[in-house]
């Protein structure tokens, strides 16, 4: 487990994911809690343009949407992703737009967003915090003066703290996941491997998290443009205590665009 393929988050975001993460991912009451820490913490306005950037299936904006956020974006990679949020937003009568693209150049036009979000520990895939910044440089482009970006990443003392080399759990009656981790200086090295109990191995790969301190946080979004930076937000969202993987704890950082 000593190298990854750094390009795994253009690929790993399929069917399986929503199998292997519907504790998080697909589950009503996590997302309902995750966006009334949203709501508590932004004070957001019904008028906001909000952009959900990494956002999946865009189960925060979905549910943004169905509280009388109008004006929300999902923008995610994963093709897969994207078509089943959009599905699940015309069942529910949702104005939710979804985009596909790259969280590293966007191509949107500047000053476009009240709020960006990313949520989930979407943030920190790559090792190298150049590409991070590059991120949270294209952040601060897309929003207008005055605009918030809201970060919920892995908390790193939790993490550290709690780290557990191992875990495994069953994603349904077939499926079982199981997860061999690596606790790095940069952050955690995770090796998934996926089994089905009727037809075998599904899935064996290797992905990065980065876990950020505060301090190099405020460095990186200080050097993006941003101010008034706060990394002390705590978040726990599932309703019962287990092993969540790097979704156990979360650290929430708000910063503004001057």
């Amino acid at each position: 487990m000593d190298g990854y393929d750094p390009t795994w988050w253009q690929h790993i975001f399929d069917e399986t994911y929503l199998v292997t993460d519907a504790r998080s991912v697909c589950c009503p009451l996590t997302t309902a809690a995750e966006v009334d820490m949203v709501e508590a913490t932004l004070g957001l306005n019904s008028d906001d343009r909000i952009l959900d950037l990494c956002g999946g299936q865009g189960r925060h904006a979905i549910e943004l949407d169905k509280r009388g956020y109008k004006n929300v974006t999902v923008v995610d990679y994963s093709q897969v992703l994207l078509r089943v949020g959009l599905k699940d937003a015309v069942r529910k009568g949702c104005s939710v737009y979804f985009c596909r693209g790259d969280a590293c150049e966007l191509g949107l036009a500047d000053s476009t967003f009240d709020v960006v979000l990313i949520m989930g520990n979407s943030f920190g895939y790559f090792q190298d915090d150049s590409q991070n910044q590059k991120i949270l440089q294209e952040i601060c482009r897309l929003l207008r003066s005055g605009g918030t970006l809201l970060l919920d990443l892995v908390h790193n003392d939790y993490a550290r703290q709690q780290f557990r080399p191992t875990s495994w759990h069953e994603a349904n009656g077939d499926v079982v996941v199981c997860r061999q981790r690596k606790l790095l200086e940069e952050g955690v090295l995770v090796r998934e491997m996926v089994m089905s109990k009727q037809s075998g191995l599904i899935r064996d790969v290797t992905y990065f998290a980065r876990l950020f301190r505060p301090e190099e946080l405020e460095v990186l979004l200080a050097h993006s443009g941003f101010k008034q930076i706060s990394c002390g937000g705590t978040l726990i969202s599932h309703p019962k205590p287990d092993d969540y993987g790097l979704l156990s704890k979360r650290m929430l950082v708000t910063a503004h665009k001057p």
